[in-house]
């Protein structure tokens, strides 16, 4: 980009849209950018209630197996201390509670929850001793030895540690926090409705038509929807729409007293996790492979101006919005049994697991391959920026993150926009129907857990015939 633009337009008010629009509002080459968001709220306040950014909580960690995110996090978390008011880790927006990461002894490969772990260590323990805090990461070596740290009698892990500089946040109000700032600079536009597809001009896109039929224009459109990105962009085999088991359970005073004191404990072989509660509600949930959605879209835009739209399927996040409220917050009967499983293995508060569910929930990744974010111009269009792909890992980064992805907007992006470029070559057969069956995309990173390729409608389909 060799000036700023006239005017960007930003679809979707999640962590990578809203974090964006802060960033370009403190840029002072970007004083003269006509900033506008679009995203569909249906009336109610932005961001959208069913994004992945929008929830109770969301763990903060700089425990990555890979440096470069080790390091933004550990940047992150600079400013999710900070602890007054009007700062965002202030009045309950962000808890230093610590997190318990393990890991169950495999013959895997080094990307396995177990290589992933032991990665994870070497790294904030070396972030912790450059901090002078080294003492803040202990290592637990034996199954033993987190069954006792823990005060549980099942299966936590083999092998672990405790980092008692990660913790968790209030996802949802952080993310309103973030809003009423974006919103009180006066530059940015909101507009509350869905976008359809995304206009075209030859060879440039040149704006998104919403399903009121207007048209909103801008001389960069910046797409950072999400898991609905793939509904607007072919992006097969780049980017997918996975599903993410979520429960929540209602707690005594008695066990809340328990479960505020105990870290974060997430076990990267089986991919779950608690977060400890800040009301006398328990979230459970599950960081797997996920569950896809494949549905056929009718105006995705193409990979190049030389191919004509066309219907495509593509793994599509199924949520309230789209009419069916029972269907969107259904669990599979394995997610069932899998958040059960967490509470027997990682709680200290005995019998959780045979308690109804007040609430549960399915919170819809963009995946990649690799874990890596999406952020950079659509070698096919001109005028398009595509900054997606948060593979479930993305809201810890919210007050440093749009500041990088302006970064890769200018052409500035250095390591990490080097990471998050556009791959040459999109994953095999992912996203594709192969013999009448949607082949999905697999997250290789060495942080997820379970059965790839599972399709959400034969999972609760076999919860109905049960």
């Amino acid at each position: 980009m060799a000036q700023p633009p006239r005017s960007i337009l930003i679809v979707g008010s999640g962590v990578f849209g809203l974090s964006t629009a802060w960033a370009l509002t403190k840029r002072p080459s970007f004083d003269n950018t006509a900033i506008t968001i679009v995203d569909d709220v249906r009336g109610a306040s932005f961001p959208p209630g069913d994004s992945a950014s929008v929830d109770s909580s969301r763990i903060v960690r700089a425990d990555y197996a890979d440096p470069d995110y080790a390091e933004l996090a550990a940047l992150a978390q600079e400013e999710w201390r900070k602890q007054g008011d009007d700062e965002l880790g202030g009045q309950g927006r962000y808890t230093e509670a610590g997190l318990l990461l393990a890991a169950n002894e495999s013959a895997e490969p080094k990307m396995s929850g177990m290589g992933y772990t032991r990665s994870s260590w070497e790294n904030t323990s070396r972030i912790a001793r450059e901090s002078g805090q080294a003492e803040k990461i202990q290592t637990l070596e034996t199954r033993a030895d987190l069954q006792r740290f823990l005060g549980v009698d099942g299966h936590p892990g083999d092998w672990g540690y405790v980092n008692r500089l990660s913790g968790w946040a209030n996802a949802r109000e952080g993310m309103l926090w973030l809003y009423e700032r974006v919103k009180a600079t006066g530059r940015v536009s909101f507009v509350d409705a869905q976008v359809e597809e995304l206009v075209t001009e030859g060879k440039r896109v040149v704006g998104a038509r919403l399903d009121d039929s207007r048209v909103l224009t801008a001389e960069v459109v910046f797409v950072a929807a999400g898991a609905w990105t793939g509904s607007l962009i072919d992006l097969r085999g780049r980017v997918e729409a996975t599903a993410q088991p979520l429960g929540y359970i209602d707690i005594s005073e008695e066990e809340f007293q328990v479960l505020a004191k105990q870290p974060v404990v997430l076990n990267l072989s089986t991919g779950l996790f608690i977060i400890p509660p800040q009301t006398r509600v328990l979230k459970i949930a599950r960081h797997s492979f996920g569950y896809l959605n494949p549905v056929l879209v009718e105006r995705a835009l193409p990979p190049s101006p030389s191919e004509e739209r066309r219907p495509i399927v593509v793994s599509r996040p199924l949520t309230q919005r789209d009419g069916s409220r029972n269907a969107a917050k259904a669990l599979p009967a394995d997610a069932d049994e899998a958040l059960r499983q967490a509470l027997r293995d990682l709680s200290p508060v005995k019998e959780l697991d045979t308690r109804p569910w007040r609430e549960t929930r399915l919170c819809w990744y963009s995946d990649t391959s690799d874990g890596n974010f999406l952020a950079d111009w659509h070698p096919g269009w001109e005028g398009l920026f595509v900054a997606t792909g948060d593979s479930g890992h993305a809201y810890k980064f919210l007050p440093v993150l749009g500041d990088k992805l302006v970064d890769c907007l200018t052409g500035t992006g250095g390591r990490l926009g080097d990471k998050w470029k556009w791959k040459k070559e999109a994953a095999g057969d992912a996203g594709r129907e192969i013999d009448g069956r949607f082949k999905g995309l697999v997250t290789m990173d060495g942080s997820r857990a379970g059965r790839p390729g599972l399709i959400l409608r034969e999972e609760l389909s076999e919860l109905s015939a049960r």
